[in-house]
C-alpha cells in the first residue's frame, strides 16, 4: 500500500473551478465513504477548504487509485472530469506526505505561514476517523513525520493528534 494525494488548489486551479469543486457537509462524508469503498483504496481523508480540495488515500495500485478518486471527486462535486483533469495534481508516496506537511505548516497557503490550515487538516483527519475511513497507514504516515514519537502509535483506526509543525 502507498500514500497518494490527488488535489486542486489555488495554485493549480482557477477560482471559478475551485469553488465549483468544493465538497462540504454531507457531500464530504459521502465522498469519504465512496472513496474508501473504491477497490484500490484502503484508507482516505479529505482536506476541503476554500483554497483547496485534496484527497489523501492509501492505495494498492497507483493508476487505479487516481482514476477512482478522480471519478468520485467529479461525481460528488458535480464538476465534470474533463473540467478537473487540467488542474489536478497527484503526489505519491514520500512526496504525498511531504506535500501534506507543507500544507499543514502553511507553506502551500495563499498567505505563507497562515495558521488556520493546520486546524483544517486536523479536522479532516478527525472526520475521517469518526467516519471510519482512516487507519494505521495514513495515521502513521502523518504522525510519524510530524515529530510524534515512534513508540506505541495510535490505536488502529485512530488518527491520533494530527499533524503539527
Amino acid at each position: 500500500m502507498s500514500v497518494l494525494v490527488l488535489g486542486l488548489s489555488h495554485k493549480s486551479t482557477p477560482v471559478a473551478v475551485l469553488e465549483r469543486a468544493s465538497v462540504t457537509g454531507d457531500t464530504l462524508s459521502k465522498l469519504l465513504h465512496d472513496v474508501a469503498q473504491a477497490e484500490p483504496v484502503a484508507e482516505v481523508f479529505v482536506v476541503s477548504t476554500c483554497n483547496r480540495i485534496e484527497v489523501y488515500a492509501d492505495v494498492d495500485r497507483f493508476h487505479a487509485g487516481v482514476t477512482a478518486i478522480c471519478e468520485l471527486l467529479a461525481r460528488h462535486s458535480g464538476v465534470p472530469v474533463g473540467d478537473l483533469i487540467p488542474h489536478l495534481y497527484v503526489y505519491y508516496e514520500d512526496r504525498a506526505v511531504s506535500h501534506l506537511l507543507a500544507v499543514a505548516c502553511g507553506l502551500d497557503s495563499v498567505v505563507v505561514g497562515e495558521e488556520q490550515i493546520v486546524g483544517q487538516v486536523r479536522t479532516a483527519i478527525k472526520l475521517a476517523d469518526r467516519q471510519g475511513t482512516i487507519g494505521r497507514v495514513l495515521a502513521t504516515s502523518v504522525g510519524s513525520r510530524c515529530g510524534r514519537p515512534s513508540g506505541p502509535g495510535p490505536r488502529p483506526g485512530s488518527a491520533g493528534p494530527g499533524p503539527a509543525c
